[in-house]
């Protein structure tokens, strides 16, 4: 669901303030993007996403009291269409291949974000899965 305006609506979810304000302000620089909320833990993504219903997700893997990963698993069960991309510190190839498997779109090291956050999340909200290169080439799989 798009605003009323036209922009896509973004919720970010990630426990390191400096972080999540950094990523709403390069979202929010966008003319097509706008974050409708933030959420610091796990809990509280889970009421801002049922709350909101936000056209995409950026869920951090690691977050305190519900992990990312039961998050992620719980929402899509719930919403199977959610559009969620996980943004971590962990470069782990089990970690990327669980995302996957559990329903995330995109799957984004910390480090990529200046890079790849925005095509990631256009992809996304377009119905596609987003790889980066570095990651397709880990997992061997095909962009």
């Amino acid at each position: 669901m798009l605003s009323t305006d036209g922009k896509l609506r973004i919720l970010v979810v990630d426990d390191h303030a400096g972080m999540r304000e950094g990523i709403s302000a390069v979202v929010n620089a966008q003319p097509d993007m706008m974050v409708v909320g933030e959420a610091s833990e796990g809990q509280g993504a889970l009421e801002r996403f049922r709350a909101l219903q936000p056209d995409v997700l950026l869920l951090d893997w690691n977050l305190p009291l519900v992990p990312g990963e039961e998050v992620l698993e719980t929402l899509i069960k719930q919403f199977p269409r959610a559009r969620i991309i996980v943004i971590t510190a962990l470069s782990d190839d089990d970690c990327i291949r669980r995302a996957f498997g559990l329903g995330a779109r995109a799957y984004l090291h910390k480090d990529m974000l200046r890079r790849e956050l925005l095509p990631a999340i256009r992809s996304v909200h377009q119905g596609q899965r987003y790889l980066s290169r570095e990651i397709a080439t880990r997992l061997q799989i095909d962009t």
